[in-house]
């Protein structure tokens, strides 16, 4: 009886690991547009989770050719764009498909969201090139500009959905939720459920209240009491994933963007930063100056700054009362 007991048991155990991933690698983005935004335009952000060794830098980024963007990027695996906004105020935050295993999602050639910042001024635009997406690796994305979002969801072998929102709020972590390619996950990870589920309840607006830059940058630090659902996620034992980042975007037409950013690397101090970017934000490193070469995908040509460590940057970028500069320590 005893042996039956723990051959039962066993099964039960493999099927637990089978189905759910316990893969903790993460991000949460979500976006708001149209009525849902108080005011009008958009909202967009994203929180950026793994490992406490990775690195999240901001950087001004000059193409080749191509529109100039400022980020956040991933300083230790090859510049990866996390989240960004382009000159022309086209804003791309991305998430990892961790309910693909990982054999299959490495298989991208480029950085796709490097690609469509550099490339395209407006969500209409990029509407009519979503076969790009096609042939990439699998992953989640939202696309902002101040008039629309467009969720786009990549399944492997070139399996493509989007679906894009003149008024309403939409959110993705790390699994597809789109009907037509949920058959897509193979491995269900218990943490990307629960948030999905606490940033839609955030979302959720009692009386369909709209939402405001403010309450965005609030569900970004959201711990829902530390639970495994919270937004903002605390490194814990047994885990080492923690929020590395947050990045949060209010677009609206004829105006310049506004940014929040929070980078909270373990190597130094917590950071947040509140910015408008306006033409002096762009101008602030000329196109012509020379800049810190990246080899990203061998593209030498692509030059990527910190202009946050630029001589006199600082009191240039965010100097009051025309930007607010916050450094909030831990």
């Amino acid at each position: 009886m005893r042996k039956a007991y723990h051959i039962v048991v066993a099964i039960f155990l493999m099927v637990l690991l089978l189905g759910f991933s316990t893969e903790a690698r993460a991000c949460t983005i979500w976006a708001s547009t149209g009525d849902t935004v108080k005011g009008g335009g958009t909202i967009i952000a994203k929180n950026r989770d793994n490992v406490s060794s990775l690195y999240t830098g901001l950087r001004l980024v000059f193409p080749a050719a191509g529109f100039r963007f400022f980020g956040i990027l991933d300083t230790r695996a090859d510049w990866y764009v996390v989240a960004a906004i382009n000159e022309k105020g086209l804003v791309v935050v991305n998430a990892s498909a961790n309910s693909v295993p990982a054999r299959k999602r490495r298989i991208a050639t480029e950085d796709l969201t490097e690609r469509i910042l550099a490339a395209f001024d407006s969500v209409e635009a990029l509407l009519d090139r979503k076969a790009l997406f096609e042939k990439t690796h699998p992953a989640l994305y939202i696309v902002a500009d101040a008039k629309k979002i467009m969720s786009v969801e990549v399944a492997p072998g070139g399996r493509v959905s989007s679906h894009v929102k003149e008024n309403g709020a939409l959110a993705l972590t790390n699994h597809f939720i789109d009907e037509n390619i949920s058959d897509a996950n193979e491995r269900m990870s218990r943490q990307s459920l629960l948030r999905l589920k606490r940033i839609n309840a955030l979302l959720d607006r009692p009386g369909g209240r709209p939402h405001t830059f403010e309450e965005f940058i609030s569900m970004a630090y959201d711990e829902d009491g530390g639970s495994a659902a919270a937004v903002m996620r605390k490194e814990k034992k047994g885990s080492k994933i923690r929020t590395l980042a947050t990045w949060v975007v209010r677009l609206v037409p004829g105006r310049s963007p506004e940014l929040y950013v929070g980078l909270f690397n373990s190597e130094e101090k917590q950071r947040t930063y509140r910015v408008s970017i306006d033409s002096d934000f762009w101008d602030l490193v000329p196109r012509e100056n020379p800049q810190e070469r990246s080899n990203l995908n061998g593209q030498t040509d692509t030059r990527k700054k910190d202009i946050l460590r630029v001589p006199g940057s600082r009191k240039d970028l965010f100097r009051v009362p025309d930007y607010d500069f916050r450094v909030r320590n831990p």
